[in-house]
Parts: C-alpha cells; sequence; structure tokens
C-alpha cells in the first residue's frame, strides 16, 4: 500500500466514515441528567425522548455502555483524520498552527478517551453490577444506596467525572483549539476553501459545548460537510493541474 493511498483510507474512515457513525449514535445520547433527575436515575432504566435530555431516546444501561464502546475507537478516527489534515502543511506560521493542532488533537483523544472509558464504560458497567448485585441480594437496600451515591459523586468528580470535570472540559477546549489552529493553518497554506474552513471551526465550537444530543450530531454532521468540500476541492485542484501538465 502506497503511503498516499494509506492517507487517503485513513481521511474518509477518520473525516467520512467516523462522523456518519457519531452522528447517528450521538442521537441517542442524552444530556442534562445530572441535576434532575440524578445521573443514576435516569441511566439505569430506558427513557422516552423528553425535550429536557435531548435524545431521541435512551435505552438504558447497557446501551451506555455500547455507545461509548462504539464513540471511543469512532473518535480516534476522527483524531487522526484531523491528524491527516495537517499533511504538508509546514514551514513559516502555517507549519507552526499545524503542530500545535496536532498536539492539541492528541491532548483530545487521550482526555475523551478517558472520558469514555471512566464515564461511558466503566459507569454503565458499573451500573448494571450494582443492579444485578441488587436483584440476586448480594447488595441490601442501605448498601445499594451507597454505591447509588457513590457512582453519582463520581460523576461529578472534578478530575474524572462525566460532566465539568478536567478531562471532560479538557477535552471539549482542545477539540476547539485543533479545529481553530488547523483551520488557520489550512488557510494560510491554500489548503483548503474558506466554507470549509468555517465548518471545521463550527464542528469544533459544538463539541466544546457537548458531544451528546443535539450538539455531538449537529458538530459531526459540519465535519462531514467540511471534509467532503475538502475533499472535492482538492480532486478540482488536483484536476486542473493534470490539464495543465498535457497540455504542456
Amino acid at each position: 500500500m502506497t503511503n498516499i493511498l494509506a492517507k487517503r483510507i485513513l481521511f474518509w474512515l477518520g473525516l467520512v466514515i467516523a462522523p456518519v457513525v457519531l452522528v447517528a449514535i450521538e442521537l441517542f445520547h442524552p444530556a442534562n441528567f445530572t441535576q434532575e433527575p440524578g445521573m443514576f436515575a435516569y441511566l439505569c432504566v430506558p427513557q422516552p425522548f423528553e425535550t429536557d435530555h435531548r435524545a431521541l431516546a435512551y435505552f438504558g444501561p447497557r446501551w451506555w455502555v455500547t455507545l461509548h464502546m462504539i464513540q471511543l475507537p469512532m473518535l480516534g478516527l476522527v483524531s487522526v483524520g484531523l491528524w491527516g489534515l495537517m499533511d504538508d502543511v509546514d514551514g513559516g506560521l502555517a507549519g507552526a498552527l499545524a503542530w500545535l493542532s496536532r498536539i492539541l488533537t492528541f491532548i483530545f483523544m487521550v482526555l475523551y478517551t478517558a472520558l469514555d472509558s471512566i464515564g461511558g464504560i466503566g459507569l454503565g458497567r458499573s451500573i448494571l453490577n450494582v443492579e444485578a448485585m441488587q436483584a440476586d441480594g448480594r447488595l441490601t437496600p442501605d448498601e445499594v444506596m451507597g454505591a447509588i451515591k457513590l457512582l453519582n459523586t463520581d460523576w461529578v468528580d472534578p478530575l474524572t467525572g462525566g460532566v465539568g470535570s478536567f478531562i471532560s472540559l479538557g477535552g471539549s477546549w482542545a477539540i476547539l483549539g485543533a479545529t481553530l489552529t488547523g483551520a488557520s493553518a489550512l488557510a494560510l497554506a491554500a489548503r483548503a476553501p474558506w466554507p470549509a474552513l468555517v465548518l471545521l471551526v463550527a464542528f469544533g465550537w459544538q463539541i466544546q459545548v457537548s458531544h451528546a444530543s443535539p450538539h455531538g450530531p449537529i458538530g459531526f454532521t459540519l465535519l462531514l460537510l467540511s471534509a467532503l468540500w475538502i475533499a472535492w476541492s482538492r480532486r478540482k485542484l488536483h484536476s486542473r493541474a493534470d490539464i495543465a501538465a498535457v497540455a504542456t
């Protein structure tokens, strides 16, 4: 496999296929349940659509685990795709911004891997285990209440919690910074049309706000549109170059 082919495959995997998958699953990623009715109370059972919680539906704690098991590698692919956008942007201010974008993309990937692992997969499995132990009598009612209090506390932990924590906010701001610096680098290097770069920054802003519904689906749709626009513009540019080469 040539290096060019590998880059094309990673571009389409990271910036087209992964966003499509993420749009689909984030439609069923609820939000705004920390205070009312509370994390455990909401996530432990399936929920219908409610405007306050934004998701089209929520299918219960097994879905919470599945959602984040899918989301984790998809965000990894998105990170690879964003890193690849900076290929061939070297030298001067554009090159410096490209490297800053790469660094911020890496930070986003690391922090969101931690977030999905702790607040997604790990939390979901803990909810399922508490329910299973309660059902077969291995936990007393008081122990169940203690476990619920612990998990609710973990959810808002300032370092590793699912909302308002270092890993959550750090990852969110990192992706916004990555798209801002990346778009600036591509603009300075004339490597992408400005409408596509506006869409790229808008993606970063939406994910900075939240990756749950509705911001997640909106954001990843914007990323998909940006990637397709960039791919189309580069294909058009290469076609013109080929025509010019034949003409000479």
